[in-house]
């Protein structure tokens, strides 16, 4: 299955793709280079879309959704399934949980909008693919400050600001 098609993004599918991650193993593996190729594209997709969007979007976790359709909304259960994933200790806080459940959210908020055919028509990716293929994989990631970002198991670091 292709899963970088737009074909295969609808909110059901994209929350049952989270259901099969193994939260309490993120960046507890051995070093992956593909892990840092995974959120390189990340990065580098989310920055393709802002400037597509001619958005003034500053961060790599501001929700791109927001950007399309401002007032988009998750269904209650996702969000009361989101909610509890982030108060459990399913996710170690050193990584990422803050951070990997702003990014659920803003992929499951694309594949809402995917779903409601508000994409913009173009040639660009699905800017979280990378992302969630990265905790698929087993990444955790570990900001400070916001800006900086370290991804495990692997120690390499990014910087979040979209210049």
């Amino acid at each position: 299955m292709d899963t970088d098609s737009y074909s295969f993004y609808n909110l059901d599918l994209g929350f049952a793709r989270l259901q099969t991650i193994e939260w309490e193993q993120l960046g507890e593996g051995k070093k992956d280079e593909t892990l840092t190729e995974l959120m390189s594209q990340f990065l580098l997709r989310v920055k393709q879309w802002v400037k597509f969007l001619q958005s003034d979007q500053k961060h790599i976790f501001e929700n791109l959704a927001t950007q399309i359709l401002p007032d988009i909304e998750l269904p209650v259960s996702i969000m009361q399934c989101l909610e509890e994933l982030s108060n459990s200790d399913r996710i170690l806080p050193f990584r990422g949980r803050t951070y990997v459940i702003i990014g659920l959210h803003n992929y499951l908020c694309w594949c809402r909008l995917r779903e409601l055919n508000a994409i913009p028509q173009n040639n660009l990716p699905h800017p979280y693919e990378p992302f969630i293929s990265f905790l698929e994989r087993g990444g955790g990631v570990y900001v400070e400050h916001h800006y900086f970002m370290d991804i495990y198991p692997n120690f390499v670091h990014f910087y979040l600001r979209i210049e």
